[in-house]
């Protein structure tokens, strides 16, 4: 049934270039590698050990392409299992198609990210830090099946839309595609300056998401490092949430600094932030689009390869998220960036984190220290 499901997918995908002549049907691989490399030391009241370890984090194979003038399509998977790559079950990530409605606005449908945050909506191969801020993972800002639309201008972004199910619990579970577990999505941005030295970005979304009956929303984040313990964690939160962002970023050449709020009002409300900074040592400047609304890949002056030794990058970041009003506890992260791009595709990453836990935490009050590394190459 699972092959078959993604057989299906495969066709439906290609279908639609056998009617259209060469010149308007592309197709064309994608995909990246992640490998993520860990040591953590617990210190907290209910927990005190220390543990390294090595995982595949992605390993994503996919294509895209265009049929026509109008429409795009991407269709990828990501094959790690429990850390290995396995080429069983691959879960589906950004499975979508495109339709131009004008040379401003578009309309996608499929597999996709909701409408909500940058850090969400700039790619994983361009983000800062290994890992995403402690809200976006507590808020559950993840894919699912729905339809978007999207436009935008010189200076500003505007996105919406509606979902239902995530495509692996179609394909996997046998869900509904469209259950009674539905969201609706928007954002918008603002870009007053964006030229050749200067970014500034602004920013605001909303996600309202209901669930099954009986289901209950569950709150919780790990300090920054995908191979942690979770150190809060709010059970029982109630089937229907609100969440709220502001978003905020700055470029002046090769520095950039960038901030994220959310809220999420279920039976309990909850908060955080985060802020950081970024210096490019060897000059480079992070590219910014407009229509997306979204940072994008770092292109080395002087590649190795060219001449050069590629570029290197430092960043700070503080990250807090308070689930103190749901007896969960607070956890506070501070984390040091060393990133180097040999070249435009390939990126290694050295992460230092400490991270602070307070209240009725998962495992009490103490600290955790960890380093992340991690290799990257993506096609």
């Amino acid at each position: 049934m699972r092959k078959t499901s993604l057989m299906a997918l495969a066709v439906t995908l290609a279908a639609p270039g056998a009617a259209l002549a060469d010149s308007e049907f592309s197709i064309a691989p994608r995909g990246r590698v992640l490998l993520d490399f860990s040591d953590i030391d617990y210190d907290l009241a209910g927990l005190k050990t220390s543990n390294s370890d090595t995982e595949f984090r992605t390993a994503r194979l996919g294509i895209f392409g265009k049929m026509g003038s109008r429409i795009k399509y991407v269709a990828e998977f990501d094959f790690v299992n429990g850390g290995d790559i396995a080429f069983h079950d691959p879960k589906a990530k950004d499975v979508k198609l495109s339709f131009k409605v004008n040379s401003n606005t578009s309309l996608t449908i499929g597999n996709q990210k909701t409408p909500n945050s940058l850090e969400e909506q700039t790619s994983g191969r361009f983000t800062t830090f290994l890992e995403r801020g402690s809200v976006t993972d507590a808020f559950r800002l993840s894919r699912r099946f729905g339809a978007v639309l999207s436009t935008h201008g010189d200076r500003y972004s505007l996105s919406a839309g509606v979902f239902g199910n995530d495509l692996n619990a179609v394909l996997y579970s046998h869900e509904g595609l469209l259950s009674n577990e539905h969201s609706y999505a928007a954002r918008g941005t603002f870009t007053p300056i964006n030229d050749d030295n200067h970014t500034v970005h602004l920013g605001g979304s909303i996600r309202r998401f209901t669930g099954n009956a009986g289901d209950q929303i569950r709150v919780r984040a790990r300090p920054r490092i995908h191979l942690s313990q979770r150190l809060v964690d709010a059970n029982n939160q109630g089937k229907n949430s609100t969440v709220y962002g502001l978003e905020a970023a700055y470029v002046s050449g090769p520095f950039h600094v960038e901030g994220e709020w959310m809220r999420e009002d279920a039976l309990n409300a909850s908060d955080g932030f985060f802020v950081q900074a970024g210096w490019f040592l060897t000059g480079e400047k992070r590219t910014y689009s407009v229509k997306k609304g979204a940072f994008g890949r770092i292109k080395p002056t002087r590649a190795v390869g060219e001449g050069g030794a590629g570029a290197f990058e430092i960043a700070a970041r503080f990250d807090t998220l308070d689930l103190t009003s749901a007896n969960a506890g607070k956890m506070n992260t501070w984390a040091a960036g060393l990133n180097w791009y040999p070249q435009s595709h390939v990126r290694v990453m050295l992460n230092a984190i400490h991270a602070t836990a307070r209240g009725a935490a998962k495992f009490g009050v103490g600290n955790t220290d960890g380093m992340q590394m991690r290799l990257q190459y993506d096609w």
